[in-house]
């Protein structure tokens, strides 16, 4: 079991996804980019690494997407 310092609230708008801003959705999926990223950095295992290296990068990719302003 994984100790409590990897457990972390959930994200304010998996609640209520009708109310949260596209800022609060962008950092959040930094934070997992981040975390993800970090967790990559102490495995051994090079098949999980890149798993979580490719998870990190698709939580980047959603948050440029979200930051990009909206086609007309």
């Amino acid at each position: 079991m994984l100790g409590s310092t990897m457990h972390q609230p959930p994200a304010p708008f998996l609640h209520d996804p009708v109310t949260v801003s596209r800022r609060e959705r962008i950092e959040h999926y930094r934070t997992q980019a981040a975390r993800y990223e970090q967790m990559a950095s102490q495995e051994d295992r090079s098949f999980v690494r890149e798993g979580l290296l490719a998870l990190a990068k698709e939580c980047e990719a959603m948050a440029d997407r979200l930051g990009a302003p909206a086609a007309p």
